[in-house]
């Protein structure tokens, strides 16, 4: 590019030469000629944009913020001629302060020139000067000559040293039943809210201190549990959710935090309370004579009980019938006023004047409203014959003055549903006592008593097969003949007489089974249990039981007739049960959490994560480790209870490759690997999940898919 300056000194001096002659002689001569130029272009400003900083900040006076232009000067004879200094900060060039009052452009070109505020609460300063190119007065600004001083503006940003403050700090009561089956309290804005008046509010951060005890916070739209902090805008959107453990009886807990803005400035740490009730039976079992009356079961509210509460009741008549053996109230559902603790609800017993078996049925407790269930959410009532003998003015439950049988009896009512609908569940049925109006027989053989009755009349048979199976069991009561029989399979009745007396037959059915047991088969049981010096075993001899046990069938109860023996489904094997073994079982696991090798395990499958989360998930918020494998038979344990599906176990090399530990710091004693011991895992996948038929693999620890976990903790 050609410049105007470049061409004038291009041009100078200019020659020409020339020749004279009179046509004799010639003479050659040069003609100079001298330009010389003249500066009549004023400079224009072309840019004054001021500057902006913080508050003792310093800021460069670059040509994108102030520029002068001459297009017959150069760039350092463009001066700035400084008027008026600073007053709340100082120029800089080259480093030093301003001495001579003025700089250039090639000094601003090369970023010489700079301004630091030296403090003050002024949020505005300026300095001001005239632009010369060092030969004609004047300059330009705006299409007009000018010669006044010209402010150059600098705008101070006061820091933010201003920390948040709590406008609203509530304890929260409100419980509600989530979808999936968990207690939480929503923790919003009318609960928690903090402002700054230099800070948007949705920027505003709570810092975690201390989290809960008790429970987890979680967000409830990425579904993460929340660890460090949560902010203003979380509260404003109804994110924030404090989960119960329903396995601790406690009802209250405490989140320390403190409230920050983005620059940092924090208030004095905070404490919030989340309080919260529970509701449940005071007592779990009642006996009540036949001509009792009227019946109340009382409900306990324990915890904060400054706010209203609901719970609804449902009846399972087990072998009471509603309006035949007792009357319910139309109301359905308990309220419990601010303050009020307790409630009655009552049952009006009817009384029918017959001698009769005692009935059962159980009173249930369900979907609470703004309070958490107890552990005692059953109520079971045993109506007394009047005329037995055995009736007395109190209901109070004395189990001393029952047989160790009864006692199975209450124990598996309160172990789970009784219902005899079930699918897959046992219905008990009490043997009636012998007398002189009562036949009983033990296995149908035969009869004992001063009474016959000619059963073998009555027959019910197996569809297919044709087998007869006897009653277990025939109650005479006035002019009806009851006779009970406990299946295992489908049957149909066959009556091959008309007897004069009316004949009822109670079955007591399981689901049908998946398969049907040979005589030389045995299901599996209590190897204890079993005749081991016979070369043929009996029914006769060996409990029978309708189903093999499986995880499926957890919990559920068998009553064997032959052997007068209670026996429970442990997940794996039918094992003998009676009060003492139900006993032992409430000392060792908490609810949810199952036994085995001096341990407690407990599957969790509502909050799935990787493996990182799971570790931090069990020490956090069950107060365990994540499970270690101890055996073959551990190994079959868990895989039956986790139902075949995968989770992570707390086996582990991420300390160095190829050396593989337990989280909760136990040798590593047996493996499962599904093709043999990694020698050295893949990058990244440092952590084992159990899979297909329970073999172990490596995975990501911090990244994947979510899984179950398995937490356990010692007794």
């Amino acid at each position: 590019m050609v410049t105007h300056e470049f061409m004038l000194k291009a041009a100078l001096p200019l020659f020409a030469r020339f020749i004279v002659s009179n046509g004799l002689q010639t003479k050659h001569g040069i003609f100079e000629i001298k330009l010389e130029s003249v500066d009549r272009a004023l400079p224009v400003l072309i840019r004054n944009k001021g500057l902006r900083l913080a508050e003792g900040a310093t800021g460069v006076l670059s040509p994108d913020l102030l520029q002068l232009t001459d297009p017959d000067t150069p760039v350092e004879n463009l001066t700035f001629l400084v008027v008026q200094l600073p007053q709340h900060g100082q120029l800089y060039l080259w480093g030093t302060v301003l001495l001579q009052a003025n700089f250039t452009q090639q000094d601003v070109d090369n970023r010489n020139v700079a301004y630091r505020h030296t403090g003050g609460n002024s949020q505005m300063d300026h300095f001001t000067f005239v632009a010369s190119d060092k030969t004609n007065p004047g300059f330009i600004v705006d299409g007009r000559v000018w010669q006044e001083p010209v402010s150059f503006t600098i705008q101070v940003d006061q820091l933010d040293k201003t920390a948040p403050h709590i406008t609203h700090l509530h304890n929260p009561s409100q419980v509600g039943l989530l979808k999936n089956g968990c207690y939480g309290m929503y923790i919003n804005s009318h609960v928690l809210k903090a402002s700054d008046p230099d800070t948007n509010d949705d920027q505003i951060i709570f810092k975690i201190l201390r989290g809960p005890l008790y429970g987890h916070l979680e967000n409830t739209t990425t579904g993460e549990v929340i660890h460090e902090k949560f902010m203003q805008k979380d509260l404003n959107s109804k994110t924030i959710l404090y989960i119960i453990n329903p396995s601790l009886e406690v009802n209250s807990d405490i989140v320390e935090f403190q409230i920050m803005d983005p620059s940092g400035n924090s208030a004095t740490p905070q404490i919030l309370e989340l309080k919260w009730s529970h509701i449940e039976w005071s007592q779990a079992k009642y006996e009540v004579c036949e001509d009792v009356g009227i019946l109340s079961l009382e409900v306990v509210r324990r915890g904060h009980s400054m706010d209203s509460a609901f719970v609804s009741l449902k009846v399972n008549q087990v072998s009471a019938t509603v309006g035949k053996d007792f009357t319910l109230t139309p109301a359905k559902l308990i309220q419990f006023d601010p303050g009020m603790s307790t409630k009655m609800w009552n049952i009006a017993i009817t009384y029918d004047g017959l001698e009769e078996d005692d009935e059962v049925f159980e009173v249930i407790l369900n979907s609470p409203v703004n309070a958490v269930l107890g552990t005692k959410t059953k109520a079971a009532v045993k109506i007394l014959d009047s005329k037995g003998g055995r009736c007395h003015p109190s209901y109070s439950f004395t189990p001393n003055k029952h047989n160790s049988w009864e006692k199975d009896i209450w124990q598996s009512l309160s172990s789970g549903s009784s219902s005899p609908t079930t699918s897959g569940s046992s219905h008990l049925e009490r043997r009636p006592h012998q007398s002189s109006k009562q036949l009983a027989i033990t296995r149908g053989d035969s009869l004992r008593g001063t009474e016959s009755t000619d059963i073998s009349q009555l027959r019910l048979r197996t569809r297919g097969n044709g087998k007869t199976v006897h009653p277990s069991s025939v109650y005479r009561n006035e002019t009806d003949n009851i006779y009970n029989y406990h299946g295992v399979i489908a049957l149909k009745l066959e009556d091959d007489s008309s007897p004069t007396h009316r004949t009822k037959t109670k079955v007591s059915m399981f689901s049908r089974p998946q398969r049907t047991f040979k005589e030389s088969e045995q299901p599996q049981a209590d190897k204890v249990e079993s005749t081991t010096d016979s070369q043929v075993h009996s029914w006769d001899s060996l409990p029978t039981f309708p189903k093999n046990c499986t995880v499926d069938l957890k919990g559920l109860f068998h009553f064997e007739e032959s052997l007068k023996k209670l026996y429970k489904c442990n997940g794996i094997a039918w094992k003998y049960w009676s009060p003492q073994t139900k006993e032992a079982e409430d000392k060792s696991c908490p609810a949810g959490w199952h036994h085995h090798s001096g341990f407690c395990h407990s599957l969790i499958t509502e909050q799935k994560g990787t493996w990182d989360t799971a570790v931090q998930a069990c020490r956090r918020h069950h107060l365990g480790s994540l499970v270690t494998v101890l055996s073959k038979q551990h190994m079959q344990w868990l895989w039956d209870i986790s139902g075949k599906k995968p989770f992570w176990i707390g086996l582990s090399d991420q300390g160095q490759a190829g050396h593989w530990e337990w989280v909760a710091g136990q040798p590593v004693t047996f493996t499962n690997w599904k093709r043999g011991s990694p020698q050295r895992s893949k990058p990244g996948k440092n952590c084992v999940l159990v899979q297909r038929q329970g073999k172990w693999q490596t995975k990501d620890c911090r990244k994947g898919r979510p899984h179950n976990y398995m937490c356990f903790r010692k007794l």
